[in-house]
């Protein structure tokens, strides 16, 4: 692999190399945050080879959230089943958010009495005993504390991020200030970014030339046109994936049709997703004169505990007219992106001392704020 890694003169391929034996070398447990996508596939074969090595085990951590393509789910199976893994799939009930509706705002996956996309597998961990967070994010880091407290000896978690993704992505590129830059160690567990500087043409180059395994429904995708840089796999219909529902029915119409059945908003989504009518829209719609306008308008239209909730969390941009704090504020309310997790760029809205006390009163005092806010 020709590319040079960065702080190094290495190729990006030896680079990581060297990372992950220097992970082996200092904690004496490893754990791989696997999502089935090409940059934690590409983690897994390099992870699993160093392993098969030292002859050691480590850690691959699957979330699974039920709406997730088959293709995933083959891959996942195959590789919880290797001799070096210690798996840990988890199947627990869990809410996901729901872009694609405004009715049915969350999915509860693996719920009791839920008719599920697909049977739970045999290998993954289906039950927990003790009380855990029921949100996706928060599942993770619960998760990474209680294998560090429940192994023996030091510990770190092996994440396929790149910074080529997103520019919130690239934070990772700044951490220590030295040829480890591509860890984070000041809070436990202690986190490793292998990959940070990959591209994803060397992720693509290593799986093709070395002939490895990986996520079947990339070829599909592939087959369907489109950029090879973008293709995301990942839960079906969260914010930032639900746009990939407008191919599912050509991709897996088995999982289309099951998730069809189990979701609502995923026919609707799987029409428009990708027009700029609905979910997208990049121009003002010519009934209303500004964003300002247009983002009121959709305010009145919504559930009125969503429009507080809004309205709760924007009380930093007060009344404003600035187009690009109301278009964002669009975006959010077309994908009932409630929890925030879609961010705007160059963020120059501030919360004020007034802000702050206003909010921790509401989260204390309106019955509405507080059941949502203690979902997140």
């Amino acid at each position: 692999m020709g590319r040079t890694a960065i702080r190094g003169v290495e190729n990006v391929l030896n680079a990581v190399k060297k990372r992950i034996s220097f992970l082996f070398d200092n904690y004496d447990n490893i754990q791989l945050a696997f999502s089935g996508g090409k940059d934690s596939t590409v983690l897994f074969h390099l992870v699993n080879e160093e392993a098969k090595k030292r002859d050691r085990k480590f850690i691959l951590y699957f979330q699974d959230q039920e709406a997730e393509y088959q293709g995933t789910i083959d891959l996942v199976e195959w590789a919880m089943s290797q001799p070096n893994v210690i798996p840990q799939w988890y199947q627990v009930p869990i809410f996901m958010t729901n872009a694609a509706s405004h009715q049915q705002l969350f999915l509860w996956a693996w719920g009791d009495g839920e008719n599920w996309v697909r049977e739970k597998n045999p290998l993954a961990i289906q039950k927990l005993d003790k009380k855990y967070p029921k949100r996706f994010y928060k599942f993770n880091l619960w998760v990474a504390q209680q294998n560090r407290k429940n192994f023996e000896g030091s510990f770190v978690s092996i994440i396929g991020l790149r910074a080529e993704e997103s520019p919130d992505r690239r934070f990772v590129m700044f951490g220590e200030d030295s040829e480890l830059f591509w860890i984070r160690r000041k809070t436990e567990p202690h986190k490793a970014y292998p990959i940070i500087d990959w591209s994803y043409t060397d992720v693509w180059k290593y799986l093709i030339e070395n002939e490895l395994k990986y996520n079947k429904i990339y070829d599909k995708m592939y087959m369907l046109g489109g950029n090879l840089r973008y293709f995301r796999v990942s839960n079906l219909v969260h914010e930032k994936a639900f746009r990939c529902l407008t191919d599912l029915q050509e991709l897996e119409p088995d999982t289309y049709d099951k998730l069809e059945q189990r979701l609502q908003g995923v026919h609707t989504a799987a029409m428009y997703g990708k027009e700029n009518l609905m979910y997208s829209i990049k121009e003002l719609p010519s009934q209303f004169k500004t964003w300002k306008e247009y983002k009121d308008f959709l305010l009145e239209s919504i559930h009125p505990d969503l429009k507080k909730l809004f309205k709760f969390q924007w009380s930093r941009f007060g009344d404003t007219d600035d187009t690009r704090a109301c278009k964002y504020m669009v975006k959010r309310i077309l994908l009932c992106d409630w929890e925030g997790n879609i961010t705007m760029s160059k963020d120059f809205f501030y919360y004020t001392k007034e802000h702050i006390l206003e909010k921790n009163r509401l989260k204390r005092e309106d019955e509405i704020i507080k059941k949502w806010t203690q979902l997140l």
